[in-house]
């Protein structure tokens, strides 16, 4: 009995072990799922200083405990021409590795994330429409060297001016 015990003890030593060096060898795989708003209108007259992202849902694709440590965003006009940014905001969330395939709970949240409305203001004309694509750095908790961006993108519109124009209120 003690001989079949032993067996059994190293045979699931071996596997936790092959699992550990398994799950060490991955690296971080993190999704978006949801954004709102996933756009921003805006125009010379506004008073609202920053377009707020008010929730952002990710979840991760494997098992890889990691943190999100910082975002990047950099503004693209419809010509794809960059005309701000680069500008980045050290974060902190730390992000558990999936468990359960069947679980919903692992959602994690950023919520109220602020982007400036001046660069907009003063490159675009009324009509014209831009992007800010964010970039959501990954690193794992493991080596801290392995890391996974997820990018995102998030519109923006110029409205004409308020001097008889449409303005977002009257459009129903």
């Amino acid at each position: 009995m003690k001989k079949f015990l032993v067996l059994l003890g190293i045979i699931v030593l071996f596997v936790a072990c092959d699992y550990a060096k398994e799950s060490t060898e991955l690296y971080p795989d993190v999704e978006i799922t949801y954004m709102n708003p996933i756009g921003w209108y805006t125009s010379d007259g506004d008073t609202v200083v920053a377009a707020t992202i008010e929730q952002i849902n990710f979840v991760p694709e494997n098992s890889v405990d990691c943190y999100l440590t910082k975002v990047i965003w950099e503004y693209y006009d419809e010509g794809n021409n960059i005309f701000y940014g680069p500008e980045e905001m050290a974060l902190y969330l730390k992000i558990e590795g999936k468990v359960d395939e069947e679980s919903c709970s692992d959602t994690f949240y950023i919520y109220n994330l602020q982007l400036p409305l001046a660069p907009v203001w003063y490159h675009l004309d009324a009509g014209q429409s831009a992007e800010a694509r964010l970039h959501f750095v990954f690193v794992d908790e493991y080596w801290g060297s392995r890391t996974d961006t997820v990018t995102a993108w998030f519109g923006f519109y110029m409205w004409p001016d308020s001097t008889g124009a449409i303005v977002p209120e009257q459009i129903h």
